[in-house]
């Protein structure tokens, strides 16, 4: 799960950076919507789990609030962890980041366990696992597409 965590933020930082790289190379006004990406995240887990309207309209919310949540206490991680431009960061600065990537790691941990007893409110356990793999298939369906656009956009001669 923790790497599930991870591995979302990366895909909401690469579409953001893969949405800006598109405008600079001219590629249209397109821009990273994160309403878009819920929404087709939301289609994608609804039919892959076969939620019912009503069980998503319960499940989302939450689901969505918690990624929130996560991404909040990661970011601060990181934020806190980036060294000022030009310094170089101590070896007691590099402990103190790798222990609080660790302590966020809990904390996401935590949370999600907590909404793991939320999501059983609105929606089966069968069903949860259901969504939890469709999490997992949506994730590496959205790299492969990304990895995909960024494939086809690379010049003649470049190299990977």
């Amino acid at each position: 799960m923790k790497k599930i965590v991870l591995f979302i933020t990366c895909i909401l930082l690469a579409a953001t950076v893969v949405s800006a790289q598109e405008q600079k190379r001219g590629g249209g006004p397109r821009k990273f919507s994160h309403e878009e990406f819920q929404a087709k995240q939301r289609e994608f887990i609804s039919k892959e789990a076969e939620l019912t309207e009503e069980e998503a309209d319960a499940f989302f919310p939450l689901f969505f609030e918690l990624q929130k949540k996560k991404f909040e206490i990661e970011h601060n991680v990181r934020k806190e962890a980036k060294p000022r431009r030009g310094e170089k960061p101590t070896e007691q600065q590099c402990r103190e980041f790798v222990n609080n990537m660790a302590d966020a790691k809990i904390k996401v941990a935590e949370l999600e366990k907590e909404y793991i007893e939320k999501y059983l409110k609105v929606i089966s356990p069968c069903k949860l696992l259901k969504v939890q793999h469709a999490e997992g298939r949506f994730q590496r369906e959205l790299m492969k597409e990304m990895m995909q656009r960024h494939d086809g956009k690379r010049r003649p001669g470049e190299r990977r």
